[in-house]
């Protein structure tokens, strides 16, 4: 019995220990779309947009951006997942991500929203027009005066810096954000449309603009910034046959994608 119960208990094998399950991964964090808004990645491609030195279809590689940028390609994915949803940037699967090129429609129809805000905050900022902004918009406006458009890029943020000025003055948070998007968006629409050898923007009109904010005449002031909006839309004009070209017509034109008809 004794031998029979040794070789009994020699035979059983100590139980399996009980497999691990490996440790779930942490959900990544929510990316907050007002950090976006700051991230400096973000933040240089805006600014490329706004001074043309990207241009509307040009390919954003994340490597290329990444290496330039000095970060990672997540970094640079998250960033443009941003910029995609503000319309900024397309993204297309298994392509990648293109500075927007907008329909001639959508630039008509940003150039007639661009009047209603700034019209808005042109009213704002001259109702709320203190010490502090009357400075401000002077040593602005003396500036442009001193600038003398040899630097083209520099040239371009100084005259965007007016506008955004009269939208800060307004001290409306919500007109300050949509003018600074339809700024940018009318840049786009701008650098598709535009006509070779066109002005940037109409500098020699924001003297005039400003005098009357800082006079009060508010219907005056109202009128001429609208009239210098007007004078921007009158610069750019639809390419031939590109009118009233849809975004899925355009993506095929630039594959080089052509169907031969075949008539029944």
């Amino acid at each position: 019995m004794t031998r029979t119960r040794a070789k009994a208990r020699a035979g059983k094998r100590p139980p399996a220990a009980a497999k691990r399950r490996p440790a779930a991964k942490p959900e990544p964090e929510a990316i907050d779309p007002r950090s976006m808004d700051d991230d400096p990645v973000v933040q240089g491609i805006l600014t490329a947009i706004s001074q043309k030195r990207l241009k509307p279809g040009t390919k954003l590689g994340e490597d290329r951006l990444a290496h330039a940028l000095g970060t990672t390609r997540i970094h640079v994915r998250q960033a443009l997942a941003h910029l995609a949803s503000r319309k900024i940037v397309v993204q297309f699967p298994n392509r990648g991500a293109f500075v927007s090129r907008p329909t001639w429609q959508e630039a008509r129809e940003m150039f007639a929203a661009r009047r209603v805000i700034e019209a808005a905050t042109v009213a704002a900022a001259i109702d709320r027009l203190d010490k502090q902004g009357k400075a401000l918009l002077k040593a602005h406006m003396a500036r442009e005066a001193a600038d003398d458009r040899s630097d083209r890029w520099a040239s371009l943020s100084l005259t965007a810096d007016f506008h955004i000025l009269i939208a800060r003055l307004a001290g409306n948070h919500v007109l300050l954000d949509m003018a600074r998007e339809l700024m940018l968006r009318t840049s786009l629409a701008i650098a598709t449309f535009e006509q070779p050898g066109e002005p940037d923007c109409s500098p020699d009109s924001h003297p005039d603009i400003g005098e009357l904010v800082l006079a009060r005449d508010k219907a005056a002031a109202v009128a001429a910034m609208t009239h210098h909006l007007e004078d921007i839309e009158r610069r750019i004009q639809p390419r031939d046959g590109e009118g009233e070209m849809d975004e899925l017509t355009a993506i095929f034109r630039d594959l080089g994608v052509a169907v031969v008809r075949h008539d029944d």
